[in-house]
């Protein structure tokens, strides 16, 4: 090793500066290369070409940048501190980039994986090269003395103007090369430009470009969203199903803020984990390359979709030269206080929500759609049922699917779908597929437990359904006045019909046609404003539904019927034209218990079809009500009472009572 004492080249390097900005500042290949292929973008390169030999001999690190004369060796690379923004301006000489250093630290990088580090210059027919050494810089450091670092040949210079490091004598332990492209793809922004490659090369002369695709990132995703103009490459179409741009300001943020990239959710939070680590990270880039590492760490709230979220956000305002610099030493990471990085998890938090907002909506109708392709029965299931509870299954279904189930997703679902049966009943299903929004952890042990609870509560319902079903049979048998049965059928009108609903606040009974509208101007004749229904209400489906019902041993004409549910009718939709909702559609229920007069011939059966069609009627007798209720609902209660496992038990300890 050459003496210390004079040389062309001289570093001027506190010991404790070499220590804590140097050899114990990076810890990883990544960490360090970053520094290199800034270094190289600052110098206005078009590539930068990074050779690792097999054996960890030596990493070999070459750009085509402007190089550097011994001038420019000595006062701004072997120069510790120079402010490279302050002193050559904030952006590069010929490509007017902006650069990407600043505090003059990165060239001590090498020293944190090497012992050796060799450096070639050449530009505009000037060769430098020397080697420094750290045991050497240590010596000279501990002494307060400049350090020298000694000439070399020149025989490994670049051939053009550019720059090569090579280092050696390498802290293998700490030499990972692993995954290295995807993990120093996750370092720039600025990689896989036409200006701009970074070249990963092999053994047997193979080369490597490292893309925005060797993230890792993009090809996971589901849904993006761009952020302030970012534009997705191509190739992602054939990966993402649906995107929504946002925007990359806040309001109230001047022109000088702005946020450009992109967020965007995996189809399961599997999908995150990679070679490299598990990518479920928002990374902030300024200038192009890494400036903190994860922001998602400071506005994840637990909340389920976040679980789902990987991006790449550059927010240049971050590392603006005129303002203090906020970045850590190693300008992996952020100090934690600033102003402008409160500004950024303002704004990430205002985007997640927004995020969030699509995430459910998409899922629900994506994953709904992917469960019934791959269980056909799933979609006979729904085929079967109403629009309105096909509507709440199939968000309930959605939800449940986007859940990170695993191997448990079929059994949720199953318990779902009992549970749902269960809510049509009571007429709750809304509320059920509205509270799908825990996660599995939480919902699978809750509805795998489910089975006998569920038969148990099931049970109880039909149960007390049979008896409204028998007393309301007997009030019939005792020829009850159509006042009671009104009563009672109002407040049970699933015996018209299992599977209608009403809408909540819809229900008239005995009342005007027109008091559900209120006060309006609608020209009803004396005869209509005076005609009161036994039932009106509306079904969730918008249709009217008006209810008409007779003694069960009163005899009724067809002609009768009519005239009657032709008054209810135009008075109900001349109320509906004053309120513009005309198009909404009805229907007129006759409720009897004895068979229309006219019921018998072939030519009068024709007859009574025409005249009901007319109005939109139709007749329902008290026994078909009866006989259609306990065929439904006796037949679960045959089928179910086998297996109902709680009841069996409650059955016991009712016996062990007496």
């Amino acid at each position: 090793m050459q003496d210390n004492a004079s040389g062309p080249y001289k570093l001027t390097v506190d010991l404790n500066v070499l220590e804590h900005l140097g050899i114990n500042l990076y810890s990883n290949v990544p960490a360090v290369l970053t520094e290199m292929v800034a270094n190289a973008w600052d110098a206005d390169a078009e590539r930068v070409e990074i050779d690792i030999e097999e054996n960890l001999q030596f990493i070999d690190i070459l750009d085509n940048g402007i190089g550097m004369d011994l001038d420019a060796i000595n006062k701004k690379f072997l120069w510790v501190g120079f402010q490279k923004r302050k002193e050559d301006g904030d952006v590069s000489l010929l490509k007017k980039r902006p650069v990407m250093g600043r505090k003059g630290v990165g060239k001590l990088a090498p020293f944190s994986i090497a012992n050796v580090v060799e450096v070639y210059s050449y530009i505009n027919g000037e060769k430098n090269a020397f080697r420094m050494e750290v045991k050497g810089i240590r010596e000279a450091a501990a002494g307060y003395r400049a350090y020298y670092p000694e000439p070399i040949s020149t025989e490994l210079c670049p051939e053009k103007n550019g720059t090569r490091l090579v280092l050696r004598e390498l802290h293998k332990d700490r030499i990972r090369t692993a995954n290295l492209i995807q993990r120093l793809a996750r370092r720039f922004s600025v990689i896989g430009q036409e200006d701009f490659k970074i070249i990963i090369k092999h053994k047997n002369g193979l080369e490597k470009e490292v893309t925005l695709k060797d993230r890792g990132d993009l090809e996971k995703l589901q849904y993006i969203w761009p952020i302030g103009g970012w534009e997705p490459p191509a190739w992602l179409e054939d990966y993402v199903i649906r995107t929504h741009e946002l925007p990359g300001t806040l309001d109230g943020w001047d022109s000088g803020l702005s946020v450009k990239g992109w967020i965007g959710t995996a189809n399961k939070p599997k999908d995150l984990d990679s070679a490299a680590g598990n990518i479920n990270v928002i990374v902030v880039l300024a200038r192009g390359r890494l400036f903190q590492e994860n922001v998602l760490n400071e506005v994840n709230d637990g909340r389920h979709y976040t679980k789902y979220l990987v991006g790449h956000l550059d927010i240049n305002f971050l590392d603006d030269s005129d303002l203090r610099d906020i970045a850590t030493s190693d300008r992996q990471r952020i100090q934690e206080g600033d102003p402008r990085y409160s500004q950024v998890v303002s704004f990430v938090k205002s985007t997640l929500a927004k995020i969030e907002s699509d995430w459910s909506t998409w899922r629900a109708i994506d994953r709904a759609d992917e469960v019934q392709t791959f269980n056909p029965v799933v979609r006979e299931w729904l085929d079967g049922l109403s629009v309105d509870h096909r509507k709440h299954a199939q968000k309930m279904i959605g939800s449940i699917s986007s859940l990170d189930a695993e191997d448990g997703e079929n059994i949720v679902l199953k318990h779902a779908i009992l549970g749902f049966e269960r809510a049509k009943m009571i007429g709750s299903t809304k509320e059920l597929s509205e509270a799908m929004s825990v996660d599995a952890q939480t919902l699978l042990p809750l509805l795998a437990n489910l089975d006998s609870i569920e038969a148990s509560l099931y049970r109880d319902i039909v149960s007390n359904r049979l008896s409204v079903i028998k007393a309301f049979q007997a009030k019939i048998t005792n020829n009850e006045l159509e006042k009671v049965l009104q009563d009672y059928l109002f407040d049970h009108l699933w015996l018209l019909d299992p599977s209608w609903e009403r809408a909540t606040g819809s229900e008239i009974i005995e009342k005007p046609v027109n008091d559900e509208f209120g006060k309006i101007s609608a020209k009803l004749t004396n005869s209509e404003r005076k005609g009161r229904v036994d039932i009106k209400y509306r079904k969730t489906s918008g249709r009217h539904v008006i209810i008409e019902l007779k003694r069960a041993d009163r005899a009724m004409g067809v002609l009768e019927l009519v005239q009657q549910g032709v008054k209810y009718r135009d008075a109900l939709l001349k109320c509906l034209d004053d309120r513009k909702r005309s198009d909404e559609p009805y229907e007129v229920v006759f409720v009897l218990g004895k068979p229309l007069k006219e019921e018998g011939a072939l030519q009068s059966q024709q007859l009574i079809d025409q005249m009901l069609k007319s109005i939109n009627g139709r007749v329902i007798k008290y026994k078909e009500l009866v006989d259609s209720a306990l065929n439904g609902y006796a037949a679960y209660i045959q089928a179910r009472g086998s297996v109902d496992k709680i009841q069996r038990v409650i059955d016991a300890l009712d016996a062990g009572k007496q």
